[in-house]
């Protein structure tokens, strides 16, 4: 009887264990220069909050840093300053990356800008470049991250969802990456697989706020 119960037990925490709001993962990190560059487009924007473009800086920053919500809400602000702002700099920003066609972060602004508004045609191209650069790191996580939030617009969940997971095997103590997983997976019907990964979320978030205050502050 003792062998049995001790057996059943072990079937009851494998299960457990293996659900991902109970594994233990490593801290999100951000890359120094995308640390430093937040800090800055942080101060800046603090001291000119209705400057469009610094804004427009800031929640760029802010979408490969990995902070998605508050990055939405500042596209919001430059939104409503200044509702057709995404056509006004296009050119500017279409020349930075021509002059720069190995600049990542130029590549990316550009995809981001795309993605802002809506053309979501160029903005898949502009990011999937980033995506697949070389040497991967952060920028090539959150590419792939919008590449699916684009996807998503578009309803197409299953490609949404694999495209998450790539940017996860980057970046797997991504809050929002794991948010995002979430939605693709509960609208393709998957409840319990994204209930999972918004816990998931929850969990990462809280060590980020954690190692925010210790390293970005």
């Amino acid at each position: 009887m003792a062998t049995r119960m001790q057996s059943m037990k072990r079937w009851l925490i494998i299960p457990l264990l293996a659900m991902p709001w109970l594994c233990a993962h490593a801290e999100y990190t951000v890359a120094p220069d995308i640390a430093q560059e937040y800090r800055q487009l942080k101060a800046k924007a603090g001291q000119a909050p209705n400057d469009t473009e610094l804004n427009f800086e800031y929640a760029t920053c802010l979408s490969y840093l990995g902070k998605v919500e508050e990055g939405r809400t500042v596209l919001k602000h430059v939104r409503q300053l200044d509702p057709g702002f995404a056509n006004k700099v296009l050119p500017k920003y279409l020349k930075k990356q021509q002059e720069n066609p190995n600049d990542l972060k130029a590549k990316y602004r550009l995809g981001f800008l795309y993605y802002f508004k809506e053309d979501y045609a160029q903005a898949l191209n502009l990011l999937g470049q980033v995506a697949n650069s070389e040497p991967v790191g952060q920028l090539n996580a959150w590419a792939l991250g919008y590449m699916g939030v684009v996807k998503g617009k578009l309803g197409k969940w299953d490609e949404a969802e694999n495209l998450v997971q790539r940017a996860l095997k980057i970046e797997p103590e991504a809050y929002g990456l794991h948010a995002a997983l979430a939605v693709a997976q509960k609208k393709k019907g998957e409840t319990f697989a994204a209930m999972r990964s918004y816990m998931t979320a929850l969990e990462e978030r809280n060590k980020f706020e954690r190692y925010e205050k210790q390293h970005l502050q």
